[in-house]
């Protein structure tokens, strides 16, 4: 998935369905803060999108440096070494 682009684009209709609750919560929150339930949906789910891919983006990092990890071929220091070399004990 490619993050999110902000740029102007064609706007597709939907159809969508959420629990009363949630409708209610939106719609309080739009009318505090002027806009739309469009508007302020669209915004909810680039927001939630952008942080999806920056937490998979996180996530494969993990993964390949715990790979690298396993590998065994580079040395690991302990807490204490680290704060001894760095002269913080």
């Amino acid at each position: 998935m490619q993050p999110v682009e902000k740029t102007r684009t064609v706007k597709v209709p939907i159809s969508i369905s959420f629990d009363s609750t949630l409708v209610e919560q939106i719609d309080s929150i739009c009318k505090e803060r002027g806009c739309t339930r469009s508007w302020f949906v669209n915004k909810a789910v680039e927001e939630y999108m952008l942080e999806y891919v920056e937490d998979r983006d996180d996530y494969e990092t993990a993964v390949a440096a715990l790979e690298e990890f396993e590998k065994g071929d580079r040395k690991t220091y302990t807490l204490e070494e680290v704060y001894a070399e760095a002269d913080l004990l």
